[in-house]
């Protein structure tokens, strides 16, 4: 009985020895490769209220790596992609330490593979990094312009108003001119007036006499200087008002120039700069074969063990 049980623990452990050897011999060769990069914010103005990040969810978007697979040409259709991307997100390594981002990559693909893919991967990552800024630009940038449109709007509608106000006061000062100058030469025409503003006594009538004329002069004077100030500078000379229109000119114009220059961002801006490119793996890294064997050793002398104790026993034949 001994010896069945014997044969039976040699047998269970020989069957597992041998389907783990097999097991990681036909297991592919692994290799690993990484890249050092850095990755460069776009020095967008600050009319720009965006923020920008890129970090591990952006490096394992299903998107990017479905991309990486058509360019890699693992294979030509959909569905068969998906193992590939599978395979990026569960063996690509990202970290990041003080704006510098550390990629590695391992598979079991040759090694010119894992190189060239890891690059692409690389290469796919810095294109949607600028596609990405290129849609928030223009987002951003239909954003402006629009408000850059509100401002103009008000502006004109300030600066029609401010007009229209300096043009009722040109009008308003022109009529009271023309009242003072008839008043004036009204009163001057009447011969009493003369006499009595040219007597040399200083009697009262003649006193209030002369005052009204200074008071009409001196009025008459501030209106046409007034006036003179409202033909040369227009609607420059209300200073508190022509202000808000030369700021809202400058917001207008500030908005128009951080337009421009994000677009002159983009066309020269890099995202990433490689530091240090994908190698190519100098030997495999992988599969750990002995581990394997051993692993499939010691479920197999457990496992035999368990059928060996646990397994029926013969009954012998009595003897007659």
């Amino acid at each position: 009985m001994a010896v069945e049980r014997r044969w039976i623990f040699l047998v269970t452990v020989l069957v597992f020895l041998i389907g783990s050897t097999i097991y990681a011999l036909r297991q592919p060769l692994e290799f690993e490769t990484s890249a050092l990069v850095r990755i460069k914010t776009p020095p967008l103005p600050h009319e720009f209220a965006v923020h920008l990040r890129w970090g591990e969810d952006f490096w394992r978007s299903p998107d990017l790596a479905v991309e990486v697979a058509k360019k890699i040409r693992i294979s030509e259709e959909p569905e068969e992609r998906w193992p590939v991307v599978s395979w990026l997100y569960t063996n690509l390594k990202i970290k990041e330490t003080d704006g510098l981002v550390t990629l590695t990559l391992r598979g079991g693909f040759g090694q010119r593979a894992v190189r060239d893919t890891l690059a692409a991967y690389i290469d796919e990552a810095a294109k949607k990094m600028k596609s990405d800024v290129r849609s928030t630009i223009e987002s951003e940038s239909a954003r402006l312009s629009a408000l850059r449109q509100a401002l103009e709007d008000h502006r004109q509608q300030v600066l029609q108003a401010l007009t229209a106000r300096v043009d009722e006061r040109k009008a308003l000062l022109q009529s009271q001119k023309e009242t003072i100058e008839k008043e004036l030469q009204e009163f001057l025409k009447s011969r009493i007036a003369q006499m009595r503003i040219g007597e040399q006594g200083a009697t009262i009538e003649s006193w209030y006499y002369r005052n009204y004329v200074e008071s009409l002069l001196r009025r008459l004077e501030e209106i046409e200087r007034e006036l003179d100030l409202l033909q040369s500078k227009g609607i420059a000379a209300v200073e508190g008002e022509y202000q808000r229109i030369l700021a809202l000119e400058e917001r207008i114009e500030s908005i128009a120039q951080a337009q421009v220059e994000a677009q002159q961002v983009l066309m020269s801006w890099e995202p990433v700069e490689v530091i240090t490119p994908a190698q190519l793996p100098q030997g495999p890294v992988g599969p750990d074969r002995a581990q394997t064997i051993l692993w499939g050793t010691g479920i197999g002398i457990l496992l035999g063990l368990l059928v060996a104790l646990f397994s029926p026993r013969r009954r012998e034949p009595s003897k007659p």
